[in-house]
């Protein structure tokens, strides 16, 4: 081999090795470029995981303060059941004595009815009388009464 051959061979070489430097220096550059870019990409959805975990805890807590506000309402509601039952059970007395009132107000009434049923009867049987004793107060009296001026 001459000293042109191995000149030639050695420009070769350095032109191959500048070549392949020059690849892999633009590969190892657009490397680190896509590197940059993916972590920074990496670090937006990171941010974006941070900002709805925080939106979730939010809407967490915003469901535990409903189920607070349920839990209350729940409770509010059992203790107006338990008003409303025992307001049932004092209706339900009341109108057993009101019940029992009225009983004793129709026994009265049909007591009333018989006592003036009665009433009546000796009332009738008074008025008979009257006019039993009219009729032999005239019939002693004769035809023309003396005492007519003061009868009135």
């Amino acid at each position: 081999m001459n000293v042109e051959t191995t000149q030639a061979l050695i420009a070769l070489a350095a032109f191959f090795l500048t070549f392949t430097a020059a690849i892999l220096g633009g590969v190892k550059w657009m490397l680190d470029r896509v590197e940059r870019r993916t972590d920074r990409n990496f670090a937006q959805v990171d941010q974006r995981f941070a900002q709805v975990d925080q939106r979730f805890a939010q809407v967490d807590q915003r469901f535990e303060q409903m189920d607070h506000r349920f839990d209350r309402l729940e409770a509010r509601m059992d203790r107006a059941d338990a008003r409303m039952d025992r307001a049932d059970v004092r209706f339900d007395e009341r109108m057993a004595r009101i019940d029992a009132r009225e009983r004793q107000i129709d026994d009265r009434l049909l007591q009333i009815d018989a006592n003036i049923v009665e009433i009546t009867a000796k009332i009738v049987g008074i008025t008979q009388n009257m006019a039993d004793v009219k009729a032999s107060l005239a019939r002693l009296e004769g035809p023309r009464p003396p005492f007519l001026v003061a009868r009135g």
